[in-house]
């Protein structure tokens, strides 16, 4: 046994012998008295019953009182609010082994990194990000935080000479109209960081239009629910990471959860942090879908992110997916220069109704013919639209030009809602 696989066990030993939750739910698989099975043999994690059991009040997940550390909640776009809880031990590892993925991303020591990722109403991402630039060893921090006013970020870089931002792509692209005006004289934008949502190539494109030369990278990937996952460096493409594998298993599953291990085969991404110890991750579902990019041999693993799991929305009869909108803009940037788009759908009439809202610089001046191409191309593409218009069951798509900082975001995290459902609103 290698030392990676006695580390693995001694954890899973620990969590069934500490933690309620696990115990029970292992129980089948695990019988008390019984060896460690293996990873593989354990069920995949119920993510309604982990989270029913990670309670305030009478706690069956974690493995010991939360005496000292620090609290998160997450999910805050949907459904109801979950809360994670680290020891201090956790929280350092944590950040620790993600500061070691920010190296290996590039940065350098005495780049000046402006913070602009959300803090505050127990959100993470501000308090993560820069004490993982800390732990990394390199880069000074700015903590700005994405609702600096524009004047104050402005400000700031040209003060502090800060060529490099951090943040949620919404939040960098409200600002780039900003930045531009500032002058390039004043303002060189050298790198941007971005996390918490994807960064699509028309967003890419826009910050690279203004600032030809500027590297635009994923921070990485890390929930406070799930922990780290994955780090990039500067051979990855978009999407592309590899797995933090000192501290996680990477398990890529199929719709049966059976361990895909070749390469190009989308599944579903279940995380075991085996460093984790007060609030166990183990086969834990993270809510996206990727794919292996090479053979298992390789160490560390290189995998692609490919979306949610949950990515559509229930329309009358018919699925819509988020990518099949962000496809057809994408082919349509050049001619529309937009920034971001989201999905509103409601209710009126007893039929449903879809509004594609696109942000683009001066919504007055789009042209009404841009907008029914971008109808009928999607019209094409999933022709049950427009017979479902035909036999009165849904309204048309309307399209809607809005300025960027229109578009609807979670006010407490600042990521932009892609999908905007209300029909269940009160």
């Amino acid at each position: 046994m290698n030392s990676a696989t006695r580390k693995l066990e001694e954890h899973l030993q620990f969590v069934r012998a500490h933690s309620p939750y696990f115990a029970e739910a292992w129980r089948g698989a695990w019988p008390e008295g019984a060896p460690c099975p293996g990873l593989a043999a354990l069920p995949v994690t119920d993510h309604a019953g982990y989270w029913a059991a990670n309670s305030i009040v009478d706690n069956r997940l974690l493995t010991a009182p939360h005496d000292s550390g620090i609290v998160f909640k997450s999910g805050g776009t949907t459904g109801n609010p979950k809360f994670s809880f680290f020891s201090n031990e956790d929280w350092r590892e944590f950040c620790g082994v993600f500061g070691g993925g920010l190296r290996r991303l590039g940065l350098r020591p005495g780049e000046r990194v402006a913070n602009l990722f959300y803090g505050g109403q127990l959100y993470a991402s501000l308090l993560f990000f820069g004490r993982s630039l800390e732990e990394s060893g390199v880069g000074v921090h700015y903590p700005l935080a994405g609702f600096v006013p524009p004047e104050e970020l402005i400000h700031t870089m040209i003060q502090f000479r800060i060529h490099t931002l951090a943040g949620v792509p919404t939040t960098i692209l409200h600002f780039l109209p900003e930045l531009i005006r500032a002058g390039r004289e004043n303002i060189e934008l050298r790198r941007v960081l971005f996390a918490g949502e994807s960064m699509y190539p028309d967003q890419i494109a826009a910050v690279q239009a203004a600032y030809p030369g500027c590297r635009v990278q994923s921070v990485g990937i890390a929930g406070v629910d799930f922990g780290e996952i994955g780090w990039c460096d500067e051979s990855c493409g978009p999407g592309e990471h590899y797995v933090f594998d000192e501290s996680i298993v990477l398990e890529i599953l199929d719709e049966e959860n059976r361990p895909i291990e070749e390469p190009g085969v989308p599944g579903a991404i279940h995380a075991t942090n085996f460093q984790r110890k007060l609030m166990p991750i183990i086969r834990y579902p993270v809510g996206d879908m990727g794919m292996w990019l090479e053979p298992v041999t390789g160490k560390p693993r290189r995998f692609q992110l490919l979306g949610r799991t949950e990515k559509g929305a229930r329309v009358g009869p018919m699925t819509l997916y988020l990518e099949d909108f962000q496809a057809i803009l994408s082919r349509l940037a050049a001619q529309t220069g937009h920034t971001g788009f989201q999905l509103v759908v409601d209710h009126i009439e007893q039929r449903d109704r879809c509004t594609l809202r696109i942000a683009v610089p001066r919504p007055d001046a789009m042209p009404a013919a841009l907008a029914d191409a971008i109808r009928d191309a999607l019209y094409t593409e999933r022709p049950m639209f427009p017979d479902s218009i035909g036999n009165q069951i849904i309204h048309p798509l309307v399209i809607e030009w809005v300025e960027p900082h229109t578009l609807l975001r979670n006010p407490r995290t600042g990521k932009l809602r892609r999908l905007v459902d209300r029909r269940f609103e009160a």
